[in-house]
């Protein structure tokens, strides 16, 4: 499901990043502006002011939101470079540019979206997006908000106190526009499902509009965020607010009429369809914390002299337990960088209704996000007591990912709705015939990558036969293991295509090596591998480290990354001097 490309000359800088290299840099220079820098004494209300002041002064410098919306290159450039330099922009930046600007830009006509875009466009309002509730959580298909035709227009309603809204930030008072998920009552009385709609949550002095009634939500410590709960009481929106996404029409009596049948069943795909776009984004921007916490704690680690004896020193990436894991992490970022980017390059000419485009999407938020959050915590714990602050930039990025992770509930549910989809479409690929494999040998490795994928398919489809509720839970787990197995395989795929670069070569058997070393039991028991070929798993992952390790400057160095513009004190030969320069800066 990831794009094809042509890999004759691409150099690794390239290979690594997505986008534009000049907007990214204008990016840098204005996420680290220092009238935004956090200090020690901003609590959170502070940190959110700035927040949206800088979110303003980002539109003010890239132009109308509604652009940059549509643009996902620079879309998952604003989301990468703003986790790794401007942490609490990252919510902000999901419901302004993405969610609210981005629905406002593809489901609906202009002339219905300019009064909000225009607003939205120079910030002059916020954008958020409110689909989750109390009752349904994120599974959005059954939330019970409800907006009825009446007179020409819709009234939105909170049904009971289950129905309300919740987590969206819209707690700060300012200026916003929405878009409102909401079950569309016809003229009729007909449910006719989950709709989009457009409305003003916050008017232009930032009070709740009549018939709105937010609650800020209590401290949350991971992210700086003014979550809040929202409940609806004959909130009344134009008829020009619904985003159709140009499958339906409504007529003057409140009577919806489809396009044809396929419009009906695009219709959910549709409204949801910048979900899609913002879980690529999310997933990218946690690989970016990755990268960025991989450059930080193996630069770091390279220069920390640690004694051993009295006569014997060396430095931290040469520990074992320091070098082992951050490379085999390094390794599956980098895979995981690869396999993201070509995700990306795929869904700019996709159809966002479209089921592979959507299964694909979900596959990469469960097998980049996960593996980001490991990543992150394994740098902040080996960078030791300096891990521990902000000014060192790895503790922040646990938050952002632990808030991407589970913005829509926990990932794995993706990743098992994904798993199982899968699941039914390989249904009839055969897994190779027992026997045994080399892990020597490159093309055995990847047979063993699919012998795994394709097995476990096979073995899935038991409880796929099956409607009743005992076989849909018993097939998560196997979902959750075939959409890391397939998503594994992708990237191993990809990583062959590079081989010809010697730092990729060096990442695809770090990578291999380690999901075979992980999965040893699995192909113990299904006669894939023997305990000398086990065995030999763990030395060949070991040599493929230390190759690794050759080629870590030249994969930092592609990163692009810049000691000043981090200003991690880690980063600097001086530790002291770098602390004493920040503490009074």
């Amino acid at each position: 499901m990831t794009a094809q490309s042509n890999t004759a000359d691409t150099p690794l800088s390239e290979l690594l990043r997505h986008g534009e290299r000049d907007f990214q840099e204008r990016l840098q220079q204005l996420l680290i502006d220092p009238d935004y820098a956090i200090t020690v004494h901003q609590g959170q209300a502070q940190r959110r002011e700035n927040a949206y002041a800088q979110l303003r002064d980002l539109v003010k410098e890239l132009g109308k939101a509604s652009d940059v919306a549509t643009n996902l290159p620079q879309l998952f450039a604003l989301f990468d470079w703003s986790a790794v330099l401007a942490t609490d922009l990252i919510p902000l930046i999901s419901g302004h540019f993405n969610l609210a600007s981005g629905s406002l830009s593809t489901l609906t006509d202009s002339d219905s979206a300019a009064p909000y875009l225009h607003d939205l466009d120079d910030a002059t309002a916020i954008g958020v997006m409110l689909l989750t509730e109390y009752g349904c959580g994120s599974n959005i298909g059954f939330m019970q908000t409800t907006a009825t035709w009446e007179d020409g227009g819709f009234v939105i309603n909170t049904p009971n106190p289950r129905a309300r809204k919740f987590m969206p930030s819209v707690g700060i008072p300012v200026s916003r526009v929405c878009v409102v998920g909401a079950r569309f009552i016809d003229a009729a009385g007909v449910d006719q499902g989950v709709h989009l709609f457009t409305a003003r949550l916050r008017v232009a002095d930032g009070t709740a509009a009549p018939g709105v009634t937010i609650t800020q939500l209590d401290r949350q410590p991971l992210v700086i965020m003014d979550n809040s709960v929202i409940s609806f009481d004959n909130l009344r929106v134009d008829r020009s607010a619904w985003l159709g996404g140009n499958l339906a029409t409504i007529d003057d009596n409140g009577v919806l009429t489809w396009n044809d049948e396929d419009s009906q069943r695009r219709s959910f795909a549709s409204a949801i369809s910048q979900l899609t776009v913002g879980r690529l984004a999310l997933a990218s921007c946690l690989n970016a914390t990755a990268r960025a916490s991989l450059y930080i704690a193996l630069r770091y680690a390279a220069k920390r002299a640690v004694p051993l004896t009295p006569t014997a020193t060396t430095v931290m990436a040469d520990i074992p337990h320091v070098r082992n894991t951050l490379l085999t992490d390094l390794a599956g970022t980098v895979a995981r960088t690869i396999f993201g980017n070509a995700v990306k390059t795929s869904l700019a000419n996709s159809d966002l209704t479209d089921r592979d485009t959507v299964v694909s999407v979900m596959l990469a938020k469960h097998f980049i996000q996960l593996h980001a959050l490991d990543t992150v915590t394994h740098c902040r714990i080996k960078m030791g007591a300096q891990g521990m602050f902000s000014a060192n930039r790895v503790a922040d990025y646990i938050g952002v990912c632990h808030a991407a992770i589970t913005g829509e509930g926990d990932c794995h549910v993706l990743g098992s709705v994904a798993g199982r989809v899968l699941a039914r479409h390989l249904a009839g690929k055969v897994p190779p015939q027992t026997g045994l494999h080399d892990p020597a040998v490159t093309t055995d490795r990847l047979g063993l990558f699919t012998a795994r994928t394709l097995t476990i398919v096979q073995e899935a489809q038991r409880h796929l036969e099956s409607g009743e509720l005992a076989d849909r839970l018993a097939v998560i787990p196997e979902a959750l293991e075939l959409a890391e197995a397939y998503s594994a395989e992708e990237a191993l795929q990809l990583l062959h295509r590079y081989e010809h670069l010697p730092e990729i070569a060096a990442v695809r058997d770090v990578f291999a090596l380690h999901y075979l070393d992980q999965n040893a039991a699995w192909y113990l028991t299904r006669g894939y591998l023997d305990v000398a070929a086990v065995e030999g798993i763990k030395q060949q992952l070991r040599e493929a480290i230390d190759t690794l390790a050759d080629n870590v400057p030249a994969l930092l160095d592609s990163f692009g990354f810049d000691d000043e513009t981090l200003g991690a004190p880690v980063l600097f030969d001086d530790l002291p001097g770098a602390w004493e320069s920040r503490i009074n800066g």
